[in-house]
């Protein structure tokens, strides 16, 4: 696969120019197993990281004058939280060179693949088919896996590891739960979210996306947009369908404003409702009957009533058990390896009762995660990253078709709402590599994006 994802980027940069093969590059990763990995130095490599190293320092042959000029915002954020990752750990005692690679790879690797493979002209018009195309087809094979219940990755080449405990169950006796080339199926959702703007990019009429399809290439980019919304729902988990639906929702807003005041009428309600009737509001959430049959009934604390524990209250006691922890951190937190495990083993404050460690062992909040690794200045860095790289991409849909003509502003409104409609997502799901990489990866291509207004020449 690693052979195949840098062929691909040969090939597509030989017949549209050298500064395109990052981009499709890492497209063509997203088509290998997350799994696909080796061990290097205790540092698991998977197939897209492997591609991000040796296309960047291709890169860095050819543009290497590129690399810190015209840095922004989201460029100081990404170095801040590399720094601080490298100083927290260093702190507990672990070996900073080490440290200082596995931050890299963490954090900077996949945030300057993003930034590098957009920061050219036209970008955005080159690699947005590609990665549009190669999301639907992902999306294409999930939804087979949800009606069969085969993966086509664990069958053509080799099984899960198990770094993650994932069963493809029927759920909701509709469809069985599709993960593709990810660990699990909200990690495979997740991911197929941060293609969704490069769908809707290819949506806009007037450009031929697909110059070989002739009177096809209108009617294609609807299909990819809808193959890779069906893709998203394919792991039939709530919570990526929610964040779906709630970018669409803030889109709609922030395009029309006579909708702004609906959507706000609906938030306000529907806020005054869940207050009302939060034991009603999160009955509605479990609507899978396994999970209720899969419930348990725990005592967190022995100076506390027990609680009925299923997937979905399991994330409301984490916040019950972590946030104090958290709290408890300060500034620096517990380093990674003592955050790290399920359950982290390390960590003060945790019940004492093994089971109710065990069952309260996956932190299923991307906040917390990074919270009890890094403190409150890395979590503050961390959120912050969202924040930001939504407004840059809101400030960049302003000035769309100006600087990314013929292009309009869809993509960047897509991005920016996602973006923020994935402060709720990750709220609720484990901070796992998996997908955290190609969040990443969008939060350097915006960078990449709002680097090319600083140049006059938009960099040949």
């Amino acid at each position: 696969m690693l052979a195949f994802s840098l062929g691909f980027a040969g090939w597509f940069g030989w017949r549209h120019g050298k500064h395109y093969a990052l981009g499709a590059g890492m497209a063509a990763s997203l088509l290998a197993g997350t799994w696909f990995d080796i061990v290097v130095m205790g540092t698991r490599i998977n197939v897209t990281m492997a591609t991000a190293i040796v296309l960047l320092l291709v890169y860095c042959t050819h543009s290497w004058r590129e690399i810190f000029r015209f840095l922004g915002p989201l460029d100081y954020l990404i170095g801040a939280i590399t720094i601080w990752h490298i100083v927290v750990d260093t702190y507990y005692g672990e070996q900073p060179l080490a440290v200082a690679a596995q931050a890299y790879g963490q954090w900077m690797l996949p945030y300057a693949a993003g930034r590098y493979a957009f920061l050219h002209r036209d970008a955005l018009l080159k690699l947005a088919p590609v990665f549009g195309i190669i999301g639907a087809a992902i999306s294409m094979f999930c939804i087979a896996e949800a009606w069969t219940g085969i993966n086509l990755w664990e069958a053509a080449f080799s099984p899960r590891d198990e770094l993650v405990t994932f069963t493809g169950r029927l759920r909701y006796g509709i469809a069985y739960r599709a993960c593709g080339p990810t660990r699990h199926a909200i990690f495979l959702s997740n991911v197929l979210l941060t293609l969704v703007p490069f769908a809707v990019l290819i949506t806009q009429r007037g450009i031929n996306w697909f110059p070989k399809l002739e009177k096809w290439n209108q009617l294609l980019s609807p299909v990819l947009l809808v193959a890779l919304v069906c893709g998203v729902a394919s792991s039939i988990s709530r919570g990526p369908v929610i964040t779906l639906a709630l970018a669409a929702c803030l889109a709609f807003a922030w395009t029309c404003r006579p909708a702004r005041f609906a959507v706000l009428a609906i938030l306000i309600v529907s806020t005054a409702w869940i207050a009302t009737d939060w034991e009603g509001f999160v009955r509605l959430l479990e609507t899978d009957s396994d999970e209720r049959k899969r419930a348990a009934v725990l005592v967190v604390d022995v100076q506390e009533e027990a609680v009925v524990l299923t997937g979905t209250r399991n994330r409301l006691v984490n916040l019950r058990v972590y946030v104090p922890i958290v709290a408890r951190g300060g500034l620096l937190g517990y380093g990674t390896t003592d955050s790290t495990g399920f359950p982290p083993e390390n960590l003060p404050g945790l019940p004492t009762d093994p089971k109710v460690r065990e069952r309260l062992g996956i932190v299923d909040n991307a906040f917390l995660n990074n919270g009890l690794r890094f403190g409150w200045v890395g979590l503050a860095l961390f959120a912050g990253l969202f924040v930001v790289a939504a407004s840059t991409a809101f400030q960049l849909s302003r000035r769309a078709s100006t600087y990314f003509f013929p292009l309009d502003q869809r993509f960047f409104i897509a991005a920016a709402t996602l973006t923020l409609a994935y402060l709720f997502e990750i709220a609720t799901v484990f901070w796992s590599y998996d997908y955290a990489l190609w969040v990443l990866f969008g939060f350097g291509l915006i960078a990449g994006l709002a680097s090319q207004l600083k140049r006059p020449d938009f960099v040949e």
